[in-house]
Parts: structure tokens; sequence; C-alpha cells
């Protein structure tokens, strides 16, 4: 993936996790070990730097080239950062200035149970929550993919007991389109939200 990639909000990069960058490894542990991820995700099989390693080269890698989107690295701007004054100073420097926060994604899951549309997630570090990060890094995820990659159909899946999740998607202005069980979510019931302007009818979507 394009180490040089990223997307620039006034607070925010957003950009591609690096297999070979353990800083990018050990972050990742970090996250998906919290006891508000695993509440809200699950239990993963990251628990060390080589099984995050292993992660972003294998799945996370896997989705990018097969959709063109997947797992994305949020981290917080420095306030001495300026890209725009040293146009010879890599973006992983850049980086470097800046605070990893949490993840934002697209994902569509494997067939045959694959999405036809994009599922939105987000994950924030629990100190960093409430900051509207979740918000501007979604939004600025769904600009980029539909403006570089021409996706405008977005999905929010998540666990109806998660206000926090609700909260964004309506922020986001998505529609509240029920709880259904859903496969590709281990035959859970699922809070299914679409995004502004997609029909409502959800089997259209592949749900």
């Amino acid at each position: 993936m394009d180490p040089e990639f990223h997307i620039a909000t006034p607070r925010l990069y957003i950009s591609h996790f690096l297999a070979a960058n353990d800083s990018h490894c050990d972050f990742l542990v970090k996250l998906w070990n919290t006891p508000e991820f695993i509440k809200t995700c699950g239990q993963t099989k990251v628990k060390t730097r080589e099984d995050a390693r292993n992660e972003i080269g294998g799945r996370f890698l896997d989705d990018h080239k097969h959709n063109g989107y997947g797992m994305y690295l949020v981290s917080l701007r420095s306030d001495t950062d300026d890209t725009q004054s040293d146009r010879t100073q890599s973006f992983q420097e850049v980086l470097k200035q800046s605070k990893p926060i949490g993840t934002v994604s697209l994902m569509r899951g494997k067939p045959p149970t694959a999405f036809s549309a994009p599922d939105l997630g987000f994950a924030i570090l629990p100190e960093e929550t409430q900051k509207g990060y979740a918000r501007e890094a979604s939004q600025a995820l769904m600009d980029y993919v539909e403006s570089a990659l021409g996706v405008k159909d977005i999905l929010g899946l998540f666990d109806p007991e998660n206000k926090a999740s609700a909260a964004v998607f309506r922020s986001l202005q998505f529609q509240d389109c029920g709880v259904k069980d859903l496969e590709e979510f281990g035959g859970l019931p699922v809070a299914i939200w679409v995004k502004p302007g997609m029909r409502k009818d959800i089997a259209l979507y592949g749900l």
C-alpha cells in the first residue's frame, strides 16, 4: 500500500496501515485489546506485534487490493505539522509527529455473504472519544471514496446496543432501517443504517 497516501482533515490524517511499521502494528494491538473495543467488536486474535503485522499484511492488504478500500489508520495531527511548507518531507515523516487514535474502515465482507455496498466502521481510543473524531474521519473517507472511486452507497452495521455508534451515524444523517440477524456477523442481530439518499429496502444491498 502507498505509504504516501493520506486524507487530511482539519484535525486528522487518514492513512494506510503499513505492515513493516512497528508503531502501526503496536497501535493495532493496543486499540483492539481495549475493553471498549472488545465489548463492542469482540475479541480478535491480534495479541502481539507479529499478529498485527500478519493482519495488516494479510486481510487489510487483501481488502484494499480487492475493493480499493478497507481499513485505515486515523491519527491526530500535530499542532506543528505543516506539509504545505515542507514538500520535501515524506508523509511518513510527517505522520511521526501525529498521534494514532483509531481506525476508520469500509468493508464488504467475503463471498458468498458479501454485501453489495461497503459497511462503514470506526474505532477510537477510549481517551479520545466524544470529541467528534469518528464523525470527522468517517465523513472524510466517504467523501474520498465517492470522488475517487465512485462509491456512493454505504451501510452502517453495528450492535443494536451500541448507542455511541448510533449517535455517529445519526450525526452523518444515515437512516435507521431496523435490526436483522446477519450471517456475516455470526448470525447475531445487527442494526442496519443507510447513507442519505439510499433506498431503505435493505435486500438491495445483499442484506
